[in-house]
C-alpha cells in the first residue's frame, strides 16, 4: 500500500526535466558565486524556464521540488547533533526544560507574536510511552532574540545557544524563497509587515522509532517547505482533491538527491492559500521502527485570524 512509488499526474515533464538539468549547468559554470546563489534555482524555476506556472504545479502534483546548493548533510548533521544534545541537556535538567515552557509562554502573550499568527514555539517532548513518540523544537529569529534579551542566563548555555544559532543559519535564506514563490502567485503583499519580510517557524523533528502516525494532515500556514530528512521516503504526498483514499498517495519523485553540500527540498501549499484558491496538500511521515530526523520551514501569515474552511476528509492509514 505504502511500499510502492505513485508518480503524481504528468505535466509536460521533459520540458521541465530539461530546464532543471540546464540549471544544475548554471550552477557549475558559477562555482565563485555559488554561496551568494543558492536560491536562483527558484527564481528560474517559477518564472521564465518552467513552462508550468507555480500554481498549475501545486495543482497538479502538490509540490514543486528545488535543489539547495548550499545546505546539505554537512549543515543538517550539525544541526541534528546539536539537537541531541539539546535533548539530553533539557531531559536531564528539567529545570531548564521549564525555563524554555515560562518564556514560550510569555513571548506568545507578547506582539510579535502576532506576527507569526500561532503559538507554537519552542520543545516538545511527546517520547514517553502512550505520547506520539516525537520531539521538536518550533525555532523563530524572534523567539531566539526575545529569549537571550528577557533571559540572559540562557547565552551560558552552550546546548541551546549552539542550536539557535544552527537553526538561524538555516532559516535565513528561506525569507527569499517564500517571498518568490508568493509572487509568482500573485500574492506580493501576503507577507506585508512592518519587518519587511515573511514570518517563519523552523521546526525541526526527531522521530523514535515507535512513532506511527495514522493519518495524513494539512499545514495551517502559506507554504511549507521541506529542507531535510534522514529518510525521504517516510514521507507520502498527495495534490489535493474532493476526497481522497490512501492509494492517492506517493513518494515525491526527485530528480536531486542529499549530498554534503547539496539538498532536494520540496515546497507545498498550506491552508492559508485557500482563500485564494489554492488548495493544501496534504501528506504523512509513515512509520519505519528507526531514529529518523527531518527539518521543515512554515512560512506563517503575519497578523491573520485563521479562517474556517473546510477541506477534504483525509485517510485512516491503519485500516
Amino acid at each position: 500500500m505504502v511500499d510502492r512509488e505513485i508518480p503524481p499526474p504528468i505535466f509536460s515533464w521533459e520540458r521541465e526535466q530539461k530546464s532543471r538539468r540546464s540549471l544544475v549547468k548554471f550552477f557549475h559554470l558559477l562555482p565563485k558565486y555559488r554561496d551568494h546563489c543558492c536560491w536562483i534555482f527558484l527564481l528560474f524555476a517559477f518564472q521564465s524556464l518552467y513552462a508550468t506556472p507555480l500554481a498549475e504545479q501545486f495543482k497538479r502534483a502538490g509540490y514543486v521540488e528545488i535543489c539547495d546548493q548550499k545546505h546539505g548533510t554537512a549543515t543538517f548533521d550539525v544541526l541534528y547533533a546539536y539537537f541531541d544534545e539539546l535533548i539530553e541537556f533539557l531531559q536531564t535538567n528539567p529545570v531548564w526544560a521549564q525555563k524554555i515552557y515560562t518564556a514560550k509562554e510569555r513571548f506568545i502573550r507578547s506582539k510579535d507574536r502576532n506576527y507569526y499568527s500561532t503559538d507554537f514555539f519552542g520543545f516538545y517532548d511527546e517520547s514517553k510511552r502512550g505520547e506520539r513518540s516525537q520531539i521538536s523544537f518550533y525555532y523563530s529569529v524572534h523567539f531566539h532574540e526575545f529569549i537571550c534579551s528577557h533571559y540572559p542566563e540562557f547565552n551560558q548555555v552552550p546546548e541551546i545557544i549552539r542550536f539557535f544559532e544552527a537553526c538561524l543559519e538555516i532559516q535565513k535564506p528561506c525569507e527569499n524563497l517564500f517571498d518568490e514563490a508568493a509572487a509568482e502567485l500573485g500574492l506580493k503583499t501576503i507577507f506585508s509587515s512592518k519587518y519587511g519580510h515573511p514570518p517563519i517557524l523552523l521546526k525541526i523533528i526527531k522521530y523514535l522509532p515507535a512513532y506511527i502516525a495514522t493519518r495524513p494532515h494539512y499545514d495551517g500556514t502559506v507554504f511549507s517547505l521541506f529542507l531535510d530528512s534522514t529518510d525521504n521516503q517516510s514521507l507520502l504526498i498527495s495534490p489535493y482533491k474532493s476526497s481522497f483514499t490512501v492509494d492517492d498517495f506517493f513518494f515525491p519523485q526527485r530528480e536531486f538527491s542529499r549530498r554534503h553540500n547539496q539538498n532536494s527540498i520540496l515546497l507545498i501549499p498550506g491552508v492559508l492559500l485557500t482563500e485564494f484558491s489554492i488548495y493544501p496538500t496534504p501528506h504523512i511521515v509513515t512509520q519505519s521502527g528507526k531514529i529518523r530526523y527531518a527539518t521543515v520551514a512554515f512560512a506563517m501569515r503575519p497578523n491573520y485570524l485563521p479562517q474556517k474552511n473546510d477541506h477534504s476528509p483525509l485517510p485512516n492509514f491503519n485500516r
